[in-house]
């Protein structure tokens, strides 16, 4: 069942990565964030990825807003989480599942940049009746 899911995951991310993302952003963003825990987050173009020890998301950008003078940024991506939670306790199961973050990114300097986000997901691994979850993220990231 897992690697069905796992299998299902991989297919939404391909299929989503055609989505035309409109931001005009290019570099590489390298951070670090508190997402599924502490780690370090990687950007580029519209694609966004999170990786620790026993954690690993990656969401594609699906819009833009920007404030008028275009130092606060409003975004919403869609993507796909994998956690494995059996590394710290080994009575729960792995979580595997899509996640929406919603996010406001703002300059520090030139080059770097802060963000915090609300991201909703739905872990389809759990066991209990309560698969949809509200998550948050903080993190900085500097553009190279």
């Amino acid at each position: 069942m897992k690697r069905i899911t796992l299998i299902a995951l991989l297919s939404m991310i391909a299929l989503t990565s055609q989505v035309s993302a409109k931001s005009s952003r290019a570099g590489v963003d390298l951070g670090i964030a508190y997402d599924l825990d502490l780690g370090a987050t990687l950007q580029f173009s519209q694609y966004t990825m999170f990786i620790n020890g026993d954690a690993f998301a990656f969401d594609v950008r699906l819009e833009n807003f920007y404030n008028s003078r275009k130092s606060l940024l409003l975004y919403i991506d869609f993507g796909a989480f994998y956690e494995d939670r059996a590394l710290r306790n080994k009575t729960v199961d792995d979580r595997v599942g899509v996640r929406l973050p919603v996010g406001l990114s703002f300059s520090l300097d030139r080059n770097l940049e802060a963000f915090i986000q609300a991201v909703p997901n739905y872990d389809f691994n759990d066991d209990n009746e309560d698969n949809f979850d509200i998550d948050g993220a903080i993190g900085i990231r500097y553009r190279f």
